[in-house]
Order: C-alpha cells, then structure tokens, then sequence
C-alpha cells in the first residue's frame, strides 16, 4: 500500500459517485471508486437533467458524440440507465479514475488524518479520503452522523416503471419532442413522459414509456416487507421480485380506473412486469453535517428529497462540482479535513434548505391524498 500518497476513494459508482469521479479527474484529482455491483443496467426511471451544468462538471459534453439522450420538457429528461451507461463510459475512458466494481464495503472510519474503508471480503484500505455517493442509506454516512444515519419515510410511496413501446397494442399518442405529464387523481399522482428507445430513436414504436406513481396507500406493505423500521426511517425498498401479485393485481386493476387512456395500458403492462415495476418509499433525510474528518458524502448519501422537486440529480451534480473544486485547490500541506470543511461550509445551508423544501412538498401531498 502507498502510503505516502494516499488515493482519494469514491464509495458508490452510481450517478452521483460516477459524476463526482469525472468532476475529479477533469480536475487533474486522480480518484479510486469502489462498487458492490457490476454494471448495473437497471434504476430508476425518468430523469432531468442540466446539460450545461452536466458539462461544466464532469468535462464531457452530453450533447457531443456519442451523445446522451434526451427529450425537452421543462428540462431535458433522460432515462436512468442512458445515464448512468453514458456516465460509466466516459468513467471507463477517462485517466486518472480506477472503477473497481463488484467491491463491497462494509464500513468507513476518520483517521484524523487519512480514512480507512473495509470490504466484505476482509481486505482494508486506507486513503487521503474517503467520499460516499452510496445513497441513501448510505455506510459513510452513518460514520460522519452515527447518531442520525438513516432516512426518515415521507408518507407515500411511488411505482416505478420503464416499459418498451413495442409492447404496447397502441403507442403513446404524444409528441415525440417530449413533455411531462402530470396529474392528481382521487388521492394519487401520476407523472409519465415518452423517452428515447434504448438505441436513442425517437420514432413511435420504439420509444420507451415512463411513469411514476405516487401512492399513499401502502405503509402497511412497507412495514409488512420490511422496508421501514417501527420508529419510521427506511431500510429497503420493493425490487421487481419482491413485489406479490396480489399487489400487481390490484394495481393493474386501478389503472384504467384513474389514469387516462394516452398512460393507461402503459402502466397496466408496467405494474404486471416483474422485471419492469419498482416500489420505492420516498425517503428524505436533512443533514447535520456533509463532513467529518477525512470523510464526505454527496447526492443522496448527503440528503434526500421528494422526487417532486425535480432536484434530485441536479443537486448531486452540484455537490461533485464543489467537492472536485476543493480538492483541486488543496493546497500542498493543507489537512484534508479542513478541504472537506470547506465543502460542507458551501454546501450544507443549500441542501438543508433544500429538504426543508421538499419535507413542505410532501406534506402538501399528503394533504391532498387525505382530502381526496
């Protein structure tokens, strides 16, 4: 091991720790990210994103070749995985970033003046730093805010799905310059969008069909599952196969009820899917501190928000310009923790602002659900 000069690591290669890597190395900050899976092809469904600001942080431009697709809204939206493989590519392309994938870590600790992390299979390393962009129920930070580590459920949950065009009897009659779609019916709220196909055509037939379904209906099955703990804080989620068909059912039964014809037999064949449909509980998490020592999080191991912001990914890219911006002005003799100091100084009133924000949003929507 080198210790001399010891590397910084990223823990997660998702969004956030793929984006932050970039940030880093177009920075000349060279960076180790460590990933328990390999690969992911699934996750999430649509997504907005800044393209300008996507480009003045990791140094790639979305829109030159080979190209992000994308559709306009209000902002450009994309699909998870176009994102996340445009993302590993450039990570997989880029000097100055080792992506070490199917890497478990199992927990972080400060050192003062350097940071150890410890995988699953027993082995240790130490570094300058460690950065965790591991979600939110991220490991490093439950050692930069022990007595805080865990998100707090929000009171609904939302249905996620990404269903290939081709699998409907009638495509989506929408423009294919895109739009989001949003509406709130008898307590529930539907937000779907027509997306770029996988090879990124736009063409009707080949396109893809997004739809979030925010639900507050399911704590019980939340808690029946084991997603939350009794006191309320998220521990898992609903994957595809977890997911029973007594559940799938009654969905699928409701759809047509709510939803209009245009979304209606997309949602239907999204919630029958096992490999398609996803139950996730909105979690969201105000931070006390983004930093301790030679540890820092960001994107949603830092804070977690209502999808009903719109800022979810945005703020994560936000959080990575800073960070790699620090720790390329980290000056020779400078301790690494006063460069994660200055990070959270900059970060932390705008992301607690930001939970605050959506803690508002969500109980606006519940509101309504209870009214309704």
């Amino acid at each position: 091991m080198n210790t001399t000069h010891p590397e910084i690591i990223i823990v997660g290669g998702s969004l956030a720790g793929l984006t932050l890597a970039l940030a880093c190395a177009t920075r000349g900050v060279p960076v180790r990210v460590v990933e328990r899976s390999v690969g992911r092809v699934n996750g999430g469904d649509s997504l907005s994103v800044d393209l300008d600001v996507v480009a003045a942080t990791v140094g790639h431009d979305p829109r030159a070749a080979p190209i992000l697709p994308v559709v306009p809204a209000y902002r450009e939206l994309t699909t998870w995985p176009a994102l996340y493989n445009w993302l590993r590519n450039r990570t997989l392309a880029t000097p100055g970033i080792v992506l070490e994938e199917g890497k478990a870590v199992t927990s972080v600790a400060d050192l003062g003046d350097r940071a150890q992390v410890s995988f699953a299979d027993g082995t240790q390393r130490v570094a300058a730093a460690v950065i965790g962009a591991d979600g939110y129920r991220s490991i490093v930070r439950q050692s930069i805010t022990p007595d805080a580590p865990l998100a707090r459920y929000a009171g609904y949950l939302v249905w996620r799905g990404l269903v290939e065009e081709r699998m409907l009897v009638h495509p989506v009659q929408w423009p294919s310059n895109g739009g989001l779609w949003i509406e709130f019916v008898g307590g529930y709220r539907l937000v779907a969008a027509i997306l770029p196909g996988r090879d990124g055509s736009l063409e009707p037939g080949q396109r893809q069909v997004t739809f979030a379904w925010f639900d507050v209906h399911q704590e019980a099955l939340l808690r029946r599952t084991g997603c939350l703990t009794a006191d309320g804080y998220i521990v898992g989620t609903l994957g595809g196969g977890t997911i029973g068909e007594d559940v799938r059912s009654e969905l699928a039964a409701l759809a047509p009820q709510i939803w209009p014809a245009t979304w209606a037999e997309a949602v239907t064949v999204g919630v029958r899917s096992t490999n398609v449909l996803s139950g996730a509980p909105i979690a969201e998490y105000k931070p006390q501190r983004l930093a301790r020592g030679a540890l820092a999080i960001i994107g949603d191991a830092a804070h977690v928000v209502s999808p009903m912001t719109g800022r979810g990914f945005l703020t994560g890219v936000e959080d990575a310009a800073v960070l790699a911006r620090v720790l390329a002005d980290r000056g020779a003799d400078e301790p690494m923790a006063a460069v994660l100091a200055r990070y959270e100084e900059a970060r932390l009133p705008f992301v607690r602002g930001l939970a605050t924000h959506s803690s508002r949003i969500s109980a606006e929507y519940l509101r309504y659900a209870a009214a309704n």
